[in-house]
């Protein structure tokens, strides 16, 4: 006689019924200990390339999907808004080469690496699976420094964004810097709301047009202040703006979650 054995049953039925989550790959552990080196400096800060991490997943994923073409198409060279992502392009482009993992991939982990290596935020999922594409994706699509509130709010919403998504990712900005190396807030290592405050007050060390503009219009001022008041508010919001972000052109259901990973690293 055969003894019944529960448990290996319903983890059978779940798997026929798709309901199992697919392990995250172990490859994911080492290149999590390569961005730990590259992304965190002598001091234990936050560096550059961090910062350039989280900035680089908005530029591959708002043009049209998370499909790695801003290093596979070049569009990191190729394309003005990119210029000062260069560098961390370079950098993992290489890392996505040597730990043969997906590109669209690495850019999305390396931005949830990114944003753990500045405190202030809750961890952000990461979900791993997303098809390469060597595909450039449509230009014209980015939003500019100097753009001005009405016209960000038209872009986002033409991708899927609320007012209030948009707000809340652009506070990613605190740990942001301008062209000239100046910071965009007062605590440059931290993802923190005085990013918010500043800026509406005008005393960042630098700011960029389009988010002084957003900080004083109508369509968004108000989610500014709440933000820049509440930290709270913001993580809430944050967190999954950036979530939706980090899935643009791909089906979740058909990725694999690796936020354990980004979480274990930082214990």
């Amino acid at each position: 006689m055969h003894s019944f054995r529960p448990t290996v049953l319903l983890t059978a039925l779940a798997a026929s019924c798709g309901l199992v989550q697919a392990q995250c790959p172990s490859v994911w552990t080492d290149v999590a200990a390569e961005l730990k080196t590259t992304f965190i400096d002598s001091s234990g800060n936050c560096n550059d390339d961090a910062r350039a991490a989280i900035r680089l997943a908005f530029h591959d994923c708002f043009p049209g999907a998370c499909d790695g073409s801003v290093i596979l198409a070049d569009e990191c060279t190729d394309r003005g808004e990119n210029t000062q992502m260069i560098g961390i392009c370079s950098t993992l482009g290489t890392m996505a080469s040597n730990f043969t993992v997906g590109t669209a991939d690495l850019i999305q982990f390396a931005a949830a690496f990114g944003i753990a290596s500045c405190p202030g935020l809750p961890s952000i999922a990461v979900k791993v699976g997303r098809t390469d594409s060597s595909t450039a994706n449509a230009a014209g699509q980015m939003p500019g420094a100097n753009d001005n509130a009405t016209s960000i709010v038209a872009a986002f919403a033409a991708k899927g964004f609320t007012s209030t998504e948009l707000v809340a990712l652009v506070g990613a900005h605190s740990a942001a810097k301008d062209l000239n190396g100046n910071g965009l807030d007062s605590t440059i290592d931290d993802l923190d709301t005085n990013f918010y405050t500043e800026t509406a007050a005008g005393t960042a060390p630098a700011s960029l047009n389009s988010d002084i503009s957003m900080s004083n219009s109508s369509e968004t001022k108000a989610d500014w202040n709440t933000f820049g008041a509440d930290a709270s508010s913001w993580a809430d919001a944050f967190v999954p703006a950036m979530e939706k972000l980090s899935l643009l052109g791909n089906d979740a259901s058909s990725l694999t979650d690796c936020t354990s990973v980004i979480t274990a690293a930082f214990a």
